[in-house]
């Protein structure tokens, strides 16, 4: 295992949401904490942080997996003889078919297990089943990892409070801040245990959960009072508390309510996750005042720590009597929890615009950076679209006070936002902002890259505690990653309404929210290829073609393919003759296919000759673009990889075989080929020409 608390001055590698080429990626804080959260490897090595995501994986997923991880870790600090002790241990809860946090394992080591004893096998083969197994519970983690990650950029992880608490701290001594962590990591911990009966009905499984965390965390060298009456001896067999160990009362533990006295275990009620805020305190109650810091003030010899951080809304939960719940059926308890995210999300959502507006497009503008139609170029309709889920998020808001935070009826507000009129001009502004995203992206990035001043400024705006640990290039695509959201949501408020006419209108709203997401990924997909062509254009090397008599390469002399539209594109051999092969990158427009050939940053239209029949004269020139008017494919009987293209004109036929790098390409190619000469094949067809979604979706000129 690695040593415990933080690594002062270590560089950890930031990725990105599109690129890790920004200026400042090159070399990353040190203390941006939000990398940790990556990988498990680097999280391991900080108590607190660790603690945050058990607590999170703890309460939405099944904690096994990143448990037996962990303690196969443990095992590799350990010496021979107690490594050999722990392992007979680690088999009782992990790997037999009756452990309480039983995990799946390689088929090959479940077969050897099954036919020796734990304690027979070498130490060899101890070790070697203890790779296997922990590789083998990676896929899930990185899932549980990328939730957390999704879930925190809201703000609605466990602890988020003190972990922004713990950032802010400034300190030069390495040895302060990692007791700072792990005095945070005892206090989650604390939190945790105090929820343990609401992890499983088996409320064995509860405490083995709560005990193997105590075991870890002692492990990275966290005190803990759990640490006394849990982890003595052999964890895995300690005796399960009774539930009346704890005096559960109703208390305002946001997103649960206990009820204490005698109250039958159904009535414990957990809340999803995904609805707790960012900074959630279990104990208190609703409306008092924030829990004091678990730091102590810091010297003035210390940097001030950063303001506090707009506070979040309330649950459903919070804002209702215990009575209130307990009326409700499973199902419609469910149902809320999925509105309640919704509005959460949303109220998430909207905040991040603010701050793309407020710390970026605003200052930018002022400070002089860009001038006003650059900046509308790069962030469009920003201000519309924070107009729209600002007023959708007030109606949502509105809703809930006045169904007293039971909302029975939601699906004509969801249709008012995504349906007709307002519909059309919410996919407008959405499809206008999002379609940009890589072009903004670009163009900032190379600003970066040329200006120093700006990317100061940049990284400044993003060190601010609004920001949440984002840099610029995560906040971009929030929109885009939003609009994905909203109709997994609707589909889950409609799963669970039992009412057919509500559950029509949320149904009919999903769709509508399905609709404007299919139209955003078209520009999307249409404005990036309208880059790359852009791009190509600016390289294409024509001079071959202009230099060229030949009747077929009149009409090519001239080629602009930006007026096409990007079909499909990737590399192909094309073999010219027996002799010869030449690689080509082909780009496959509405009515032209075209044959690249790369040289250096040049992209050279380059003609190509080979004998037209047995006799050395005369020679066929091969164009290197084909009109698909009167172009055909077929297969290569001989090479399963290989196709032909067959081109006919006034004056005869070619034939171009063109090779790809496996059969399936192969099959796509000749698909698609096939079909786009197929539509200018039809009686009346003409080729389309690029689309756009009005003057808003106009190719973008860089400003650089």
């Amino acid at each position: 295992a690695g040593t415990p608390g933080a690594r002062c001055g270590s560089n950890v590698a930031i990725i990105g949401a599109e690129d890790e080429d920004f200026e400042n990626d090159i070399e990353p804080n040190p203390d941006d904490q939000s990398s940790l959260f990556q990988s498990l490897e680097l999280l391991k090595r900080h108590p607190a942080y660790l603690m945050a995501f058990l607590h999170h994986v703890v309460l939405q997923f099944d904690s096994s997996p990143v448990l037996c991880y962990l303690h196969v870790d443990l095992i590799w600090s350990l010496n021979a003889k107690e490594g050999r002790k722990h392992f007979l241990d680690f088999c009782h809860m992990f790997l037999d078919k009756a452990g309480l946090l039983r995990v799946p394992v390689p088929n090959q080591v479940q077969f050897e297990l099954d036919r020796s004893r734990p304690e027979l096998l070498s130490d060899e083969t101890q070790r070697r089943f203890l790779t296997e197994i922990q590789n083998f519970q990676e896929p899930e983690i990185s899932r549980q990892l990328e939730d957390f990650r999704s879930k925190r950029m809201m703000g609605m992880t466990p602890g988020e409070r003190e972990l922004t608490e713990l950032e802010s701290y400034r300190t030069r001594d390495c040895s302060i801040r990692e007791a700072k962590e792990k005095q945070l990591a005892e206090l989650l911990l604390g939190r945790l245990d105090e929820i343990q009966p609401t992890f499983s009905t088996d409320e064995e499984k509860s405490s083995a959960i709560v005990t193997a965390i105590v075991t870890y965390m002692k492990h990275l060298g966290v005190k803990t009072k759990l640490g006394d009456k849990k982890s003595k001896g052999n964890f895995f067999r300690k005796k399960v508390r009774s539930r009346t160990d704890h005096p559960w009362t109703w208390r305002g533990v946001r997103g649960y309510r206990v009820m204490g006295g005698g109250c039958p275990w159904g009535l414990i009620l957990p809340a999803f996750t995904s609805s707790i805020p960012t900074a959630w305190s279990l104990g208190g109650q609703v409306g008092e005042r924030p829990p004091p810091s678990f730091l102590h003030p810091q010297s003035e010899e210390t940097e001030p720590r950063v303001v506090e951080l707009e506070p979040e809304p309330p649950t459903w939960r919070q804002l209702l009597a215990p009575d209130a719940l307990l009326r409700l059926k499973k199902s419609e308890i469910k149902r809320q929890e999925v509105i309640n995210e919704l509005f959460l999300t949303e109220h998430a959502h909207v905040r991040m615009l603010r701050v793309l507006l407020e710390l970026f497009y605003q200052p930018l503008l002022g400070e002089g950076f860009f001038q006003e139609a650059e900046i509308t170029n790069i962030f469009p309709g920003l201000d519309d679209l924070l107009e729209a889920h600002s007023l959708f998020l007030e109606n949502l808001k509105k809703l809930r006070e006045e169904s007293d935070y039971i909302i029975s009826e939601i699906g004509d507000v969801l249709l008012a936002r995504f349906e007709g009129t307002e519909g059309s001009w919410f996919q407008k502004i959405s499809a206008r902002f999002c379609s940009r995203q890589s072009f903004a992206l670009e163009q900032l990035k190379a600003k970066q890259r040329k200006e120093t001043r700006f990317s100061q400024f940049i990284q400044e705006a993003e060190s601010q505690a609004r920001c949440r640990r984002l840099q610029l290039k995560d906040i971009i695509p929030i929109e885009m990653q939003r609009l994905t959201k909203y109709p997994l949501l609707l589909e889950n408020i409609a799963k669970y309404t039992e009412e057919t006419e509500e559950q029509s209108k949320v149904q009919r709203a999903a769709e509508c929210c399905r609709q404007i997401l299919n139209h955003v990924n078209q520009e999307v997909r249409y404005m990036e290829n309208l880059m790359k062509l852009k791009d190509y254009q600016k390289r294409l090397d024509l001079s071959s073609l202009k230099q060229s008599t030949d009747p077929l390469l009149s009409e090519f002399k001239n080629t602009d393919i930006t007026k096409r539209n990007l079909v499909h594109e990737g590399p192909l051999t094309w073999r010219v003759s027996k002799d010869k092969s030449v690689d080509v990158h082909v780009l496959l427009l509405d009515d032209i296919l075209v044959l690249l050939q790369r040289q250096e940053e040049r992209l050279v239209l380059r003609c190509h000759s080979r004998p037209a029949g047995p006799t050395p004269e005369p020679r066929q020139v091969l164009s290197p673009i084909i009109k698909l008017s009167s172009a055909m494919t077929r297969e290569v009987a001989t090479d399963h990889k290989a196709f032909y293209v067959i081109f006919s004109w006034e004056n005869g036929a070619q034939i171009y075989e063109l090779v790809a790098q496996t059969v399936s390409e192969r099959k796509n190619w000749c698909a698609l080929i096939s079909d786009t000469a197929g539509c200018l094949k039809l009686p009346g067809s003409k080729r389309l020409k690029p689309r756009r979604a009005g003057h808003s979706l106009s190719a973008p000129h860089s400003p650089i």
